[in-house]
């Protein structure tokens, strides 16, 4: 019996840990977005913005937050999608100086007039 009491009161604590964890998470979310409000705001209540612009307020401190965390593609990664061979034709994986890129030739056909000074069709 005495277990049971104690597996249960276990089971309710972490269930009450849960429900302030997430609280505190949104009154700090909300507390952020205060002392955003009250740096940008120092001025009449006139001039302070209006809960429209409060998201385009919480959008750019998403940006800086990002820009201050650095996160970018660095030059290293970039050069990854370079073409690893410069010989034109050459496949990524195989890469030898080959004959002709494009050897294939069509043939001479009487519509388009090569090889011939064709001028006049009656045939």
């Amino acid at each position: 019996m005495i277990p049971i009491i104690i597996i249960l009161c276990f089971l309710v604590l972490e269930n009450l840990c849960k429900c302030s964890s997430i609280l505190d998470l949104e009154t700090a979310k909300s507390d952020a977005v205060d002392s955003l409000l009250k740096r940008v705001c120092s001025r009449q209540m006139s001039e302070c913005p209006s809960m429209a612009t409060n998201e385009e307020m919480i959008s750019e401190s998403n940006r800086r937050m990002l820009a201050m965390q650095k996160r970018y593609i660095s030059y290293a990664t970039l050069r990854r999608d370079l073409v690893p061979c410069t010989y034109p034709g050459a496949s990524y994986y195989n890469c030898r100086v080959g004959g002709e890129v494009n050897h294939y030739n069509r043939g001479c056909e009487i519509i388009t007039r090569c090889a011939r000074q064709i001028t006049d069709i009656h045939s």
